[in-house]
């Protein structure tokens, strides 16, 4: 992998792709993904519309198209990543996921996470978060990951408490739902794997 450093171009920085669990395949969002992402949207959208600022966005399946080609040249350029987790039995779209808002100097992660209707209480978001935390750790040389939720998104919550983040804090008033309420948002960070439950995670080297 490439040496991470102050100094080293982002774009330079190797992040091997795809990354593959048990379940399921998990790869960059992509030019021509548009289609199923939208219908998975589509599917999700009550669930999506308490907690998503971006869902009111997506009003059709040309915007969608849309954010899978930025994300795809924000992926190539190290700015984010965005990625899609695909059944490996079905091919078909599971969830959407990612590191967003870091920083190569700090070399800290953030992941968010939704799964589709379809998909829900099967443990994916779980598997997909525990597998990026160690992406982000192992082939990444992350210092710390991240994991935040709106007040009252229990089912996020969840799914950090079983990966063993710690709080570290609340910040208040700091996130705008869908609907316009402002609620609080709550933060979750680790500094290591210790204690992450077990999970066959691999990439490509």
């Amino acid at each position: 992998m490439t040496n991470l450093n102050t100094k080293t171009d982002p774009i330079l920085i190797d992040m091997p792709m795809p990354i593959e669990t048990p379940r399921l395949t998990i790869r960059p969002a992509m030019p021509g993904d548009g289609a199923v992402v939208y219908e998975a949207i589509e599917e999700t959208k009550d669930a999506l519309k308490r907690w998503m600022p971006w869902i009111n966005a997506h009003t059709d399946v040309n915007h969608t198209e849309g954010v899978c080609r930025k994300a795809y040249a924000d992926f190539i350029l190290r700015k984010d990543a965005m990625v899609y987790a695909f059944d490996k039995e079905t091919k078909n779209f599971v969830a959407a996921s990612g590191l967003h808002r870091f920083d190569w100097e700090t070399c800290r992660f953030e992941i968010g996470y939704w799964v589709r209707k379809s998909e829900q209480g099967k443990g994916y978001a779980t598997e997909i978060a525990n597998a990026l935390t160690r992406y982000s750790f192992n082939a990444l040389n992350a210092r710390a990951v991240m994991i935040g939720h709106a007040d009252g998104n229990e089912a996020s919550k969840n799914v950090i408490t079983k990966l063993g983040f710690d709080y570290e804090g609340c910040t208040k008033c700091a996130e705008k739902l869908p609907n316009g309420d402002i609620v609080d948002s709550h933060s979750f960070s680790r500094i290591n794997l210790d204690g992450l439950p077990d999970l066959d995670v691999r990439w490509q080297t």
